[in-house]
């Protein structure tokens, strides 16, 4: 048998310390390595935990250090790369995961060759669409720890297959990654680690090779270990024992599993199982605050700041990937499997909150100067009024509801598309405003400038990836044709019917169908006994519903273009919760919720305001679907995933051991779906990422609002017995007392979520319009008013990235297919005035130089055939 100790240590850059206080543990340790390395030959190899950030912090204090490293990188001894950070696989989108990868391999060339090897030690399970992104990048190699049992695999080894397709050769680590951390100069206890792996291992080994991880989290490198190898080798050569120990690295490992990998049985799908190690499985519920932000930040620059720099720079306008790329390490540094999942002390979350500011405000910067850019280049025409720019990120025509605050002297005006049909609107709001008192006086006072501030909504085309141009001009608007949308207690338009209950809850009526769906958007209350790891509830429970509430319903917003109705419960909760039960003594709190309805849209939109005031407990929104099914849709990265509505390991996990209760509590990206072959109800949301299902073949989605917890780690859980995972630091931010609001959408449908183009609506829910009014109404650049880029055809494909090319002036697009389905064909269509070149790439912005007879491309348009499901295709466009 042969070991491979793979000397390393696990980084985690923040967590029960803050950031800065791991650093200054960092730069020691960093110098001790370096000098390590550079004194000892015999010390062949160091692992440095996957990710490249820890080079970064270090060489911000110690930059005279970048030749050593890149040396001790270049002759294969400090082993860098892939990743950025060692990511969550769950909670960051697709694109995150890209970008890690794909700043993490910059960074590694800048020193020497990165290690191509997913290696993902301590991500709280695995995603399914991991092998995808790999491959993406030309990795062919996946090791991880936490998720899977002998219920998959009873062996290490194995090919782990995305819904694509894409294979990785994949090692998991039954023992963890520290299953030789206590090597030491103590022959006898090492003598023991050897055997006691052994016997552990030598079943599971598809091969005559064991990986023996000697490090742990924040651990110095063992500097004794060439010394230890030689002893125990010098010991197994005397009895004659096959056994050879070898300081080694995971790429010698993986070629040496290589040589047998063709009898190696494939696994496929996602690995959340807390069997052995836990996974934390409901995770996703921790700070739903600091999750809020990232989704938002995210969409930020996925949806709004690539994509427009990219269409202002096609005018020769300035893209700067440095400084964008710096927005994205920001979010990323939150990416951290530790930092996004929220199981850290309240001064790193606060730390956290910064960063996400900082990479809004770069981003939402950067977009303006973008955005002012691109409206220079477009050829406006005065004569028709003041132009409203509608820009359409996402890459199919679409109609969907816009909104825009003007500044305007006039009350009365009249809104109009570019051929002057007049286009109805509703406003929102209208109030008196002096705009000199946003403006510096610098010496001398400014002219007043008092306008009419008012917001409206319309109905807005674009026809793809581009924008429409509207126009505002003062003059008595046309008479309204339309009836409300809320008349006589009920929303209605032509796709739904939306009846408000007396308890508050909607009964939602899909016009083509017929169908009706009773009993959406009751709320439920009850005990959070867990920590910042988990949720778990107490020994006894109560749980508060408003079945049976009395709220008040008022109208906000009534017209013909949209409707807003608020329903207001004012309730009593118990003011804490241990793990045995609530307490006696109640406390009020009040849940506001407001409904909109719109004329052209299939969707209720809901936004939930909770005034937290008291704690460690959890606030659900429950979906009654009435839907007859075992299964269900949820989105995950570049597509969905099929996932069961009941669990049965939930009877037996405690009677095995399991280290934590396995039920169907699961991480989403922005929908959950419950359909049959004839109707469905999606639950999309922005920024909350965690769903139940309940009730099994009758399913309850219930979507996660709030839950508060006053401890990072407790003891002997209801749903994880046992030790305390992290510590046990109280964390009272993470109560989230205060006012919280959430944002998430009902759209029930006929057909199942391909049919009714569920990926794409959701899409068109977390990405508004963004409208932008012009002041100046002269003429001033040469493209047209109206103008697409790039149009998607069909529902199932949408664009996940427009951005400039990391490494030349082309422009990078990547679309996928939202559906765990094959696709039969798809077409781009490409504007020929702007592309005349397109190429296929991977994911880390290379050439593609290999035939795919599925991809073929004509003057104007990139035709696709036999589309995988959840396959990611990125191109190249100059």
């Amino acid at each position: 048998m042969n070991f491979h100790v793979i000397s390393h240590t696990h980084w985690d850059r923040e967590w029960h310390q803050t950031y800065q206080e791991y650093r200054v543990k960092l730069i020691r340790f960093m110098d001790e390595l370096l000098d390590l390395l550079e004194t000892s030959p015999a010390y062949t190899s160091f692992l440095l935990d996957g990710q490249t950030i820890v080079l970064e912090d270090y060489l911000e204090i110690k930059p005279n250090n970048r030749d050593r490293i890149g040396l001790l990188v270049k002759e294969g001894r400090l082993i860098i790369g892939p990743w950025y950070i060692q990511p969550d696989e769950f909670i960051p989108s697709g694109e995150s995961l890209v970008r890690n990868l794909l700043i993490g391999q910059q960074i590694g060339d800048e020193f020497g060759p990165s290690m191509q090897i997913g290696y993902l030690p301590d991500s709280f399970g695995q995603a399914e669409q991991i092998p995808q992104v790999l491959k993406g990048f030309g990795i062919n190699h996946a090791l991880f720890w936490r998720g899977i049992t002998d219920e998959e695999t009873e062996k290490t080894d194995f090919w782990w297959v995305g819904p694509d397709g894409s294979k990785v050769l994949t090692t998991h680590l039954p023992l963890g990654y520290g299953n030789g951390r206590m090597l030491s100069k103590d022959f006898e206890q090492n003598l023991e680690i050897i055997n006691e792996n052994n016997s552990n291992l030598k079943d599971m080994a598809t091969t005559s090779n064991i990986l023996l991880m000697s490090g742990f989290d924040q651990r110095s490198a063992n500097k004794d270990l060439p010394e230890i190898i030689d002893e125990l080798n010098q010991y197994y050569a005397e009895q004659g024992s096959d056994f050879h120990v070898r300081l080694s690295r995971l790429q010698d490992y993986f070629e040496a599993i290589s040589l047998e990998s063709e009898k190696l049985e494939n696994l496929s799908g996602e690995f959340r199982k807390g069997k052995n190690m836990r996974v934390h499985v409901s995770i996703a519920s921790t700070r739903l605050d600091l999750k809020k932000k990232n989704f938002e930040v995210q969409n930020l620059y996925e949806k709004y700041v690539e994509p427009i720099n990219s269409v202002s720079y096609l005018f020769g306008n300035h893209y700067d990937n440095d400084i964008i790329n710096r927005g994205w390490k920001y979010m990323m540094q939150n990416h951290a499997h530790d930092s996004i999942c929220n199981v850290c002390t309240d001064d790193t979350h606060q730390e956290m909150n910064m960063r996400y500011e900082f990479a809004k405000q770069i981003g939402e910067s950067v977009q303006k100067t973008a955005v002012g850019d691109l409206l220079g280049n477009i050829k406006f025409d005065e004569n028709k009024g003041m132009p409203l720019v509608v820009v359409n990120t996402l890459g199919e025509k679409r109609e969907n509801i816009a909104e825009v605050t003007l500044h305007l002297t006039f009350k009365e005006f009249t809104l109009a598309d570019t051929n002057g049909n007049e286009v109805p609107y509703q406003v929102v709001e209208t109030k008196e405003e002096n705009l000199n008192d946003k403006q510096i006086e610098i010496g001398v006072k400014n002219d007043d400038q008092f306008v009419f501030t008012t917001t409206i909504k319309f109905a807005a085309e674009v026809d793809g990836f581009g924008f429409s141009t509207y126009y505002v001009k003062e003059q008595a608007p046309m008479t309204n044709t339309f009836a409300d949308v809320y008349q006589n207690g009920a929303f209605e338009n032509e796709f739904i019917k939306v009846n408000i209950e007396k308890n508050g809850s909607l009964t939602i009526k899909e016009q083509t169908t017929g169908t009706i769906f009773k009993g959406l958007n009751v709320f439920e209350e009850g005990g959070n006994a867990g920590d910042e790891y988990d949720f778990s509830p107490p020994r006894e429970d109560i749980l508060i519903t408003t079945d049976e509430a009395a709220p008040e319903i008022s109208v906000v917003h009534n017209g013909p273009i949209f409707a807003t109705v608020k329903i207001a419960y004012r309730m009593k909760f118990p003011v804490d919760t241990d793990v045995n039960s609530r307490s006696a003594e109640m406390k009020a709190a009040t849940i506001e919720t407001y409904v909109t309805v719109s004329r052209y849209e299939e969707r209720v939109d809901v936004k939930t305001l909770i005034d937290n005031t008291v704690k460690n407990h959890r606030i659900r929104a429950l979906f009654d679907t009435g839907i007859t099914t075992k299964t269900h849709i949820a989105d995950q990265q570049f597509g969905t995933v099929r996932r069961d509505n009941y669990l049965e390991q939930v009877e037996y996990w405690e009677q095995e051991n399991w280290e934590e209760k396995y039920y169907p509590i699961y991480p989403q990206q922005k929908f959950v779906d419950v359909s049959d072959d004839h109707k469905g109800i999606s639950i999309l949301n922005k920024g909350l990422p965690q769903y139940e299902i309940l009730n099994g073949e009758k399913p309850t989605i219930a979507l996660t609002l709030l839950a508060g917890t006053d401890y990072m780690g407790k003891q002997e859980l209801v749903d994880r017995p046992g030790r305390r995972s992290g510590l046990h630091v109280a964390t009272p931010d993470s109560l989230l007392l205060g006012k919280h609001e959430m944002e998430y959408s009902i759209l029930a449908h006929q057909g199942n979520e391909i049919k009714a183009g569920i990926g794409v609506k959701a899409s068109e829910f977390t990405t508004p319009f963004m409208t932008v009014p012009l002041s100046v109404k002269s003429e001033r650049g040469s493209l047209s008013e109206n103008c697409t880029f790039i149009r998607v055809e069909g529902t199932e494909m949408a664009i996940s990235a427009v951005k400039k090319c990391e490494n030349d002036n082309s422009l990078l697009v990547r679309i996928y297919n939202t559906t765990n389905q094959p696709i039969d064909s798809a077409k781009v269509e490409i504007n020929q005035e702007f592309f005349k070149t397109i190429k296929v790439v991977n994911l880390n912005e290379v050439s593609i130089t290999e035939l795919d007879e599925r991809i073929l491309f004509t003057a104007n348009a990139i035709h696709l055939k036999d589309i995988r499901p959840n396959e990611v295709l990125s191109f190249t466009l100059s």
